[in-house]
């Protein structure tokens, strides 16, 4: 009897089988037409992005046996909105700038990167697929003019989404890329955000040197014993090489390992236009057999309404 039963339910899933390749097959226009139609679209939608390029400038950290000292910046810390756990690598100190909205307005402003931004000619530098840019400049719209500080809040947004600034566990070394779709832009941004960034950690430092010496200074002349005043003549010493070692270094406790140089003009990071076409064409596909089957599926209930 069990036997029996297998068989059934083993024909029946055959025939529900073929009645599906049956609909498919019916409505194979269908699927083609709305394939054509999303990839059309998509392919028009690839040829319209701009080529994105990235550029890389990676830094190698001074070790503390080097002579560097990050304690001053628990006290930076507080100043750019983060917690204070201890002291913090170059890369946690130029993280905590980017994403603090005060630095970052004043880096957009000095450095006049909303005239940049609003430059007309800034597109001519785009690069697109088969140097074809008709789609783009027909899709290309005019924004409406905005007040100065929406315009420089959407800059700080596209600079924070478009830095990356990271470090390897194993090496140490610290890689802050930019990408765009202008490959001459991203050396420039870098360059002058690790410049910025920078010269601010190198004067909270300072700052916070400067007191040092002044109390230990003071601590010295009042101090009773020799070796205790010995003790913190050599804690003023290291606090002096502290000071020169900090002014000595381009950026903030790091040495230069590569610049960031403009991408080859075939290196582009993005877009993936083939992968783009290739999901378009699956997802179409699967949207043509879905509306083929709903259309199958309305015309079966329209019949069976009919026949009763």
């Amino acid at each position: 009897m069990s036997t029996q039963n297998s068989e059934q339910f083993i024909e029946e899933d055959e025939i529900d089988l073929r009645e599906l390749w049956q609909t498919i097959l019916k409505g194979k226009k269908t699927i083609a037409i709305i394939t054509a139609i999303i990839v059309s679209l998509t392919f028009v939608y690839a040829l319209k992005m701009p080529n994105v390029y990235t550029s890389k400038t990676i830094l190698i950290p001074i070790s503390k046996e080097g002579g560097s000292s990050l304690g001053g910046l628990g006290d930076l810390a507080a100043m750019a909105g983060i917690s204070r756990g201890g002291s913090m690598s170059p890369d946690t100190a130029f993280n905590s700038l980017l994403n603090n909205y005060t630095f970052m307005q004043e880096f957009v402003v000095k450095n006049k990167i909303l005239e940049h931004h609003n430059n007309p000619k800034e597109d001519d530098n785009y690069v697109f697929a088969l140097g074809f840019r008709g789609f783009y400049e027909l899709f290309k719209s005019t924004a409406d003019k905005e007040n100065i500080d929406d315009e420089v809040f959407k800059i700080v947004k596209k600079i924070k989404s478009n830095m990356s600034i990271s470090s390897d566990k194993k090496s140490g070394l610290i890689t802050v890329s930019y990408s765009d779709s202008n490959r001459v832009y991203p050396p420039l941004i870098i360059d002058a955000f690790l410049r910025d960034t920078s010269a601010y950690l190198v004067q909270n430092n300072l700052n916070i040197i400067d007191k040092k010496l002044k109390y230990f200074s003071k601590e010295v002349q009042n101090a009773d014993g020799f070796e205790l005043r010995q003790s913190l003549s050599s804690m003023i010493s290291k606090i002096l090489q502290e000071k020169v070692m900090m002014k000595s270094k381009d950026y903030y406790q790091c040495d230069v390992l590569t610049v960031a140089n403009p991408a080859y003009i075939k290196d582009k990071s993005k877009p993936k236009r083939g992968l783009i076409l290739v999901v378009s064409f699956i997802t179409s596909i699967i949207l043509g057999i879905f509306l083929v089957f709903f259309l199958e599926f309305i015309k079966g209930t329209k019949e069976e309404e009919s026949n009763e």
